[in-house]
């Protein structure tokens, strides 16, 4: 059976990478290790989303239902719309990146228009290129990605 960090006590795996260092009293239980990267991501997702905020609101007012009206016509926005549908695409694959582009829409966060924009990008990507019989098939986007999501609506808003 091959053996995996799980099966060690923290503290023990601490002292054998490094020898000379003490471990914090803090870490000896693992009550308060740091966060996951996961759970940083997130927390940076949020911060970010807060940030856009702050910018809206010195700007005088906070921005209203649908948040993306268009998308806008900048180069840098393309390379945005890429990241983020790449992000989805490699999750969630192609249909259910569409379902969640039409839940956008539904939930007022991006328009009628916008929505189609980004199914045209969408072409941009192959299923074929993207196939690869060992990955596991697409997954569900979960509350995560949708926060990552607002995030990339946000980004996109605030140009």
């Amino acid at each position: 059976m091959p053996t995996t960090t799980e099966n060690y006590d923290l503290s023990d795996l601490r002292r054998l990478a490094d020898p000379d260092r003490e471990t914090p009293a803090v870490f000896d239980d693992g009550a308060d290790l740091p966060a996951s990267p996961e759970e940083v991501l997130r927390h940076s997702e949020r911060d970010e989303l807060v940030r856009l905020q702050s910018q809206f609101s010195a700007a005088g007012a906070l921005p209203e239902k649908p948040y993306l009206e268009a998308l806008p016509d900048q180069y840098s926005t393309e390379v945005v719309v890429f990241e983020w549908l790449d992000l989805l695409i490699n999750k969630a694959g192609f249909e259910n990146t569409g379902n969640a582009l039409a839940y956008y829409e539904e939930v007022g966060w991006i328009t009628e228009r916008v929505r189609d924009d980004l199914r045209e990008y969408m072409r941009g990507f192959s299923e074929v290129e993207s196939f690869d019989p060992d990955k596991p098939g697409p997954a569900d986007l979960d509350v995560d990605d949708h926060v990552m999501s607002l995030v990339y609506v946000a980004r996109l808003a605030s140009v």
